[in-house]
């Protein structure tokens, strides 16, 4: 089929978590410079754009949601349910593409990107890139690879190390209320904790890691300061923990601006997902890494590789968490400073290899340039 292409337009397409969303969002600025943008997502990826006032206030853009689930889910009703989405998505899309006629695409990941890219490459040959967040590719991403144009990839290798020739390293685009923080001097009688660990595997954050901050030596506790994300149902009895337990905190089920906590964080502990780790290794701050357990194609142990081959942190493996072990890593953090000196000095090292990697240009900029040829 041979259609006419608008020059001037460009598809955003992400799955509905916030690994995904983020790295979309984080281009949108940059490519609504030169581009009409469309953003297609999942109902759970919409949150991510209505939650965000800014996001919605600064920049045109229009949205268009899809229902689909994951074609690996178990049992016979969701099979049906897969088939009868995929079908009324392939109908909307159809009519998208016929409407609009963009002229490339961006995947950023999960099942959502699938059936966009393809059927706009197949049926309307719109040329489509994608962004892989992960140090080992995502399944739709897999899918994807084969007929993209290019790759961008968060780490000079990525396994499977196959279509290598397409691969571009280009980092993971960081928001911009993300870049612009200035993280404050070090308050060397204070140390501000930031804890969270997302909706995937919480139930750790919210028991194991708070038993661990009330039985801290008195005198830690008095320069500790706790940013400390839970799930709801622990929320009541968390802040009960600390109060009882002299633990100066402020405990919440979400951060939704995150940004407010990270310039104030001289420690963060949180799982590995990729975009974590890239605002992370963006702002260089020591982290505690817990990969999450049970993540997609053990993804998430794979990613704290970077961390601990580097020496810009420490990595925990969950399955083998010991409650003494981490109260002493935290007590050692707490009173000898030179750890975190250290760390702060590998985490700027490796920023400034990645940077001459890249050549100093930014994700953004990197992006645009082979998106806007």
């Amino acid at each position: 089929m041979s259609i006419k292409l608008n020059s001037n337009f460009t598809v955003l397409i992400a799955g509905g978590t916030g690994g995904h969303m983020y790295p979309a969002i984080a281009i949108l600025d940059e490519i609504k410079k030169k581009n009409n943008v469309f953003f297609i997502t999942d109902k759970r990826g919409y949150s991510y754009l209505t939650n965000n006032k800014t996001l919605l206030g600064q920049s045109s853009f229009k949205i268009l949601i899809l229902d689909i689930i994951s074609p690996f889910k178990k049992g016979l009703i969701n099979k049906f349910k897969f088939i009868y989405l995929f079908i009324s998505s392939f109908i909307k899309l159809i009519y998208f593409y016929f409407k609009y006629k963009p002229k490339s695409q961006i995947g950023f990941g999960g099942y959502t990107t699938i059936l966009p890219c393809l059927i706009g490459k197949l049926f309307f040959s719109i040329e489509y890139f994608i962004h892989e967040q992960n140090a080992i590719m995502g399944r739709a991403n897999r899918i994807l690879e084969p007929f993209a144009s290019k790759t961008f990839i968060p780490f000079d290798k990525i396994i499977p190390l196959k279509h290598v020739n397409k691969r571009i390293f280009s980092g993971t685009p960081i928001r911009k209320e993300i870049k612009s923080i200035k993280i404050k001097e070090k308050n060397r009688n204070k140390l501000n904790v930031l804890v969270f660990g997302g909706s995937l595997g919480a139930e750790f954050f919210s028991v194991s890691l708070v038993n661990s901050f009330i039985n801290l030596d008195p005198k830690v506790k008095q320069k500790l300061y706790i940013f400390h994300q839970v799930i709801n149902s622990k929320i009541k009895k968390v802040k009960q923990l600390y109060r009882i337990n002299n633990v100066m905190s402020e405990v919440k089920s979400f951060f939704p601006n995150i940004e407010k906590y990270y310039k104030n964080a001289d420690l963060i502990i949180c799982r590995a997902g990729g975009s974590t780790i890239a605002e992370i290794l963006e702002l260089k701050i020591p982290c505690i890494i817990i990969p999450l357990k049970n993540s997609m194609d053990n993804h998430q142990e794979i990613n704290s590789k970077i961390i601990n081959d580097n020496k810009i942190g420490w990595v925990i493996d969950e399955n083998n968490f010991k409650n003494d072990n981490f109260i002493k890593l935290i007590e050692d953090v707490v009173t000898k400073n030179l750890h975190l000196d250290k760390i702060k000095l590998n985490l700027e090292k490796y920023k400034n290899k990645n940077d001459r990697k890249k050549n100093y240009e930014t994700s953004n900029q990197i992006f645009t340039k082979h998106i806007n040829k």
